[in-house]
């Protein structure tokens, strides 16, 4: 994948993470920058917005890599017997988590935040909220996370030989 197409998802996930939050959606933005991706799967990743699902529970940076991952090897509606495309999606998808231990040591959001910021944020609590916001949450910490999982999903699309990026 060339330099360019990495940038262009990197400053689309970035960007996106700064202006609107919701860590899933905004790396499903930067895939569909690249590539096409149902805009009824982002609007489906809205629960996994900011905070692990606002618990500190799974990276919706993580989670949305992979339902970009997903959009490509995933077994379609009418075709749920499809065992073939549930294996597609295993290589792709530990190579995520990999990805993701190697660089923050979990895929859990308030863990990411601890490794990121020094501590971890309820994302529920307004005053906690506002904590991560004062922190920088949104400047450079967690949209660095979105914008990194986004490439890494485009990175291993291509590595897998599911999807070439031009």
């Amino acid at each position: 994948m060339n330099e360019a197409i990495k940038q262009k998802i990197y400053d689309t996930g970035f960007e996106h993470e700064k202006m609107y939050g919701g860590c899933a959606q905004c790396v499903l933005c930067a895939m569909r920058s690249v590539m096409d991706i149902d805009p009824a799967v982002v609007k489906s990743a809205t629960a996994l917005m900011a905070g692990g699902i606002r618990s500190g529970n799974s990276c919706g940076a993580f989670n949305g890599a992979l339902m970009a991952i997903s959009s490509v090897t995933g077994r379609e509606p009418d075709n749920m017997g499809d065992s073939r495309a549930v294996a597609a999606t295993a290589v792709p998808g530990r190579k995520l988590y990999d990805k993701f231990m190697e660089e923050y040591g979990s895929v859990l959001c308030r863990d990411i935040q601890y490794k990121i910021m020094g501590k971890s944020y309820r994302m529920y609590d307004p005053d906690d909220l506002k904590r991560f916001l004062e922190d920088g949450g949104h400047d450079d910490k967690c949209t660095a996370v979105v914008a990194k999982a986004a490439v890494w999903a485009a990175e291993i699309l291509e590595e897998c030989g599911l999807k070439e990026f031009k």
